[in-house]
C-alpha cells in the first residue's frame, strides 16, 4: 500500500483517521463518515459497495500510476448491468423524464448509477486526495441528476419527509466537489 493512499480499516469502517487529509478538510460534516446514512456518498448500498470495490481496485493496482477511476466506474456499472444508457447523465431533464416513464424501475436504476458516480468521485478523493477531472465532471452531473430526481419525487410524493434532507446533502456534496477541484 502506498503511503499516499488511505484505506479504511475493515474493523473500524469509515473514519476521518483513515481518509486522505485533503478529503477530511473538505468533508467536514459527519454524514460523510456514516455508512448508515442513505444520503451520504457511502451510506447507501450503491455507495458502500462502490467504495469497497474502489478500495480493492486501488489496492490491486501494481503500476506506478493507477488507471483512471472513471475506468473503474465504467467496469463497476457494467458489472451491475443496469439498463441505463451510458450518456443518460448528460441528457436534459425532458429526455430523462421520457426515459423514466418507459419503465417503473428506471428511477431506481438511474439513482443507483448516480450514487455510483458520486461514491467513485468521493472515494477517489478519500483514498488519494484528488479527483480525476473527467470523473469530477461526471459526479457533478450525477449530483444534478439526483437533485432533479428529488424534485420529481417531491411532486409525486409531496409529503416525503426526507426530501429536504436529501436536497441539502446533495447541495453540500456539490459544494465539497467544487472545493475538491480547487484543492
Amino acid at each position: 500500500m502506498s503511503t499516499d493512499q488511505y484505506f479504511d480499516d475493515p474493523e473500524v469502517g469509515l473514519a476521518r483517521e483513515t481518509s486522505h487529509p485533503a478529503f477530511v478538510c473538505v468533508a467536514t460534516q459527519d454524514f460523510y463518515y456514516d455508512c448508515g446514512d442513505d444520503f451520504s456518498p457511502f451510506g447507501n448500498d450503491d455507495g458502500n459497495d462502490t467504495l469497497a470495490a474502489l478500495e480493492a481496485w486501488y489496492q490491486e493496482q501494481t503500476g506506478v500510476k493507477p488507471a483512471r477511476a472513471l475506468r473503474f466506474l465504467r467496469q463497476q456499472l457494467s458489472d451491475w448491468d443496469l439498463p441505463v444508457p451510458g450518456d443518460m447523465l448528460a441528457h436534459d431533464n425532458a429526455a430523462k423524464a421520457q426515459w423514466l416513464a418507459s419503465d417503473d424501475m428506471n428511477q431506481r436504476y438511474l439513482r443507483s448509477v448516480c450514487r455510483a458516480h458520486v461514491a467513485t468521485a468521493f472515494g477517489q478523493f478519500k483514498i488519494t486526495g484528488c479527483i480525476d477531472a473527467d470523473l469530477h465532471q461526471q459526479a457533478l452531473l450525477a449530483l444534478a441528476c439526483q437533485q432533479w430526481l428529488n424534485t420529481v419525487a417531491r411532486s409525486k410524493y409531496p409529503d416525503w419527509e426526507y426530501a429536504d434532507q436529501e436536497s441539502e446533502r446533495l447541495a453540500l456534496m456539490n459544494t465539497a466537489l467544487e472545493q475538491a477541484s480547487a484543492a
